[in-house]
């Protein structure tokens, strides 16, 4: 009982720091998130190439940052890795239908559907980096358990 009342110096300074990983890796996702929904805003017409290159290079560039936070932990197991590509999956399905739900508001209420390429940018943006966060975060628990 004495224990779990007095947990060790050492454990508490690894949650400690995990929790500081996870906060510092949901926060870089959250400004990648907002960065990346100026870029449908941007007053040029056509142009579309060059921006999803952009995108597609920032979307590459955070999943490595996410990757440097945890040190890009590896030895996740293959439920892990299946969960991480699902998660990917389910990133750009859910950005695609906010971005259908957006167009078909801007049908209703005129202005609206202006922006629905930066939600549905936001929304995948947001939910791939967070499936990234739980793929390494739970590597880097499995990896800390273990030493």
């Amino acid at each position: 009982m004495s224990a779990l009342a007095d947990p060790s110096p050492d454990l508490n300074r690894r949650w400690q720091e995990s929790i500081h990983r996870e906060r510092r890796s949901r926060n870089l996702a959250f400004d990648y998130a907002l960065g990346l929904t100026l870029i449908p805003l941007l007053p040029f017409q056509g142009y579309y190439t060059p921006r999803l290159i952009l995108v597609l290079l920032l979307l590459a560039k955070m999943l490595w940052d996410i990757g440097r936070i945890w040190d890009f932990t590896k030895g996740q197991d293959p439920l892990a890795i299946a969960g991480n590509l699902l998660g990917a999956f389910g990133a750009v399905a859910t950005g695609f239908l906010v971005w259908l739900i957006f167009l078909g508001l801007g049908l209703w209420l005129p202005g609206l559907g202006s922006f629905n390429g930066a939600a549905g940018l936001f929304t995948l943006t947001w939910m791939l980096g967070q499936a990234t966060n739980q793929f390494y975060a739970n590597g880097y628990r499995k990896a800390r358990e273990t030493r």
